[in-house]
């Protein structure tokens, strides 16, 4: 209903997003017979597959793995083209998704929250958009993404730039012209991988800024032919119970073994078989040892360096894109197609930001402290402020006017990366100390359990739902303790924020896996809801 007097929008919840994890949210929580509403930045739904249109852009997870299995009619209705979708096959398919359940007229397009309050006198957020729409919704729930908040290099004069320019999380909806014309593409992380060699075949020239390289794998994509569809859907509860059973949420899962006990020729062999397989086989169905052990992630490293410089035909260049700051699988490593022979065409000079600072940006190019690159089109490929940066963009206080940005100063705090203290009714799906993986596996479980604490609040007369500080120390504790000993422990990433400067280090995600987050979470359900104060 609508509040005459304040032209505010009084509801039972409100989603912010419309991503593949918020859309679910939406789903199950209108499931319940409840007034909810979503409201989405942009002007269509799909969240990080509407904003990274740039080209090139698809899952590194297998697609049917990625998408949605709460209905059996939706896998029956969609046929996957690819074995890893492109983002507009992948847009148009949480499109169709949104339309076959009914959702698209509870979803407010191009509404970008400025600010959530807590008013503890009615027990309700007060939600209000950049275009000064209000919201009143009882629960908020937030599906902002981990990767939403593009993040651009601290150099100075962007704005003097006469070229044309864009980042790829923010990609124009009508495209960029690179044919015949020089191109500068900053960032090598996934998505600087994926648009690279794309940019390559049109431009006249390409020069790649490179800050740090990653250990990049090959997607080894392929088609989905009808009768391999066929045999996906036929084989659907079986894929299902895969990505429960997997710690990410995939098909795979670690090899028990240790590589340490194979003989040099045994171990080279499971390796080239690695990484000749599709998609991300080569960093989750590696073996175990492997994330754990420094002499079996070097001996890991040793052979895809081997492959890179097979590839690339200076040995000098090779040199710059082989890692020498992490191990394989500290981050989590792009799939490419064709990346390192983008190298060897004599149109593509690589620039190593660490050896050649990048200056300022002049009208026509960019300076370095080397000396300065004539270009038209600026690519920026760097990335996120990642998982807290999208929250620090809307002003949420909770009770007692307490920010969350303040709350979160030192690294997120959470009561299983859903709740937070001094911060009743609001849920996070898909946001810190929850996430790592397929994100949307951990999401739908996450959507379901906030669906039924609200259902069970309602069904007992109440009205409040938080956490308190003492259950954010002790998953915090956990969190932490799930990366000590592991090689993960010392990484330097976006998932410890390391990627944006000033920021305190902390991890950001859960690296204890799919299986053992959704037992720790039915044990505290089950225990009463420990952690959890339900009120009226």
């Amino acid at each position: 209903m609508t509040e005459p007097q304040s032209g505010a929008t009084t509801l039972d919840a409100l989603v912010i997003g419309a991503g593949i994890s918020g859309i679910y949210q939406l789903y199950a929580l209108r499931e319940l017979g409840l007034d909810v509403q979503t409201l989405e930045a942009g002007s269509g739904v799909g969240g990080v597959w509407y904003w990274n249109r740039y080209p090139g852009a698809r899952f590194d997870a297998e697609s049917y793995t990625y998408g949605y299995f709460f209905s059996k009619e939706l896998i029956d209705e969609w046929d996957w083209s690819e074995e890893y979708a492109a983002q507009p096959e992948i847009e148009r398919y949480l499109n169709y998704a949104v339309d076959r359940f009914g959702l698209r007229e509870r979803i407010n397009l191009e509404q970008r929250v400025s600010s959530a309050v807590w008013d503890a006198s009615s027990g309700r957020w007060t939600v209000t958009t950049e275009s000064g729409r209000v919201w009143r919704p009882r629960y908020l729930v937030t599906a902002l993404g981990i990767l939403s908040a593009p993040a651009f290099p601290k150099v100075p004069g962007l704005g003097d730039f006469r070229g044309e320019w864009a980042h790829t999380g923010l990609w124009p909806a009508d495209g960029v012209d690179f044919t015949g014309k020089k191109v500068a593409v900053i960032g090598t992380g996934s998505s600087g991988v994926q648009i690279i060699p794309i940019v390559a075949k049109d431009a006249d020239s390409l020069v790649v800024f490179q800050r740090r390289p990653n250990w990049c794998t090959p997607i080894n994509n392929f088609d989905i032919t009808p009768e391999r569809m066929d045999d996906i859907r036929n084989r659907i509860d079986e894929i299902f119970e895969a990505t429960q059973l997997s710690p990410s949420g995939s098909p795979h899962s670690p090899m028990t073994e240790s590589s340490l006990d194979l003989d040099p020729e045994e171990r080279r062999r499971r390796f080239e078989k690695l990484y000749d397989s599709p998609g991300l086989v080569m960093a989750l169905g590696n073996f175990r040892d492997v994330a754990l052990d420094k002499r079996a992630n070097d001996n890991c490293t040793a052979y895809i360096a081997e492959r890179i410089r097979a590839r690339v035909d200076d040995p000098a260049v090779a040199d710059r894109l082989i890692p020498t700051d992490h191990g394989f699988g500290q981050k989590r490593p792009p799939l490419e197609n064709g990346y390192y022979e983008v190298f060897n065409e004599p149109h593509v000079t690589l620039v190593s930001t660490l050896e050649e600072s990048m200056v300022r940006f002049t009208e026509t190019g960019i300076e370095t402290s080397a000396g300065h690159y004539d270009v038209d089109v600026i690519v920026f490929a760097t990335g996120f402020d990642a998982v807290v940066g999208s929250y620090n963009k809307i002003d949420i206080r909770g009770e007692n006017g307490l920010s969350l940005k303040e709350h979160w100063e030192a690294g997120p705090r959470t009561w299983f990366g859903m709740q937070t203290a001094g911060f009743p009714n609001l849920f996070m799906i898909g946001g810190a100390q929850s996430v790592t993986g397929t994100i949307p596996r951990i999401t739908d479980f996450q959507a379901d359990w906030v669906a039924s604490a609200v259902e069970y609040a309602r069904d007992h007369g109440h009205t409040t739902i938080a956490t308190t500080e003492a259950a954010e120390d002790e998953w915090i504790d956990h969190v932490n303790g799930g990366i000590v000993g592991t090689l993960q422990e010392k990484a330097e990433s976006w998932a410890f924020g390391s990627n944006v400067p000033g920021r305190k280090r902390a991890y950001l995600l859960y690296a204890g896996g799919l299986p053992q987050y959704r037992e720790r979470v039915r044990a505290a359900t089950d225990d009463d809801f420990r952690g959890l104060t339900f009120s009226s």
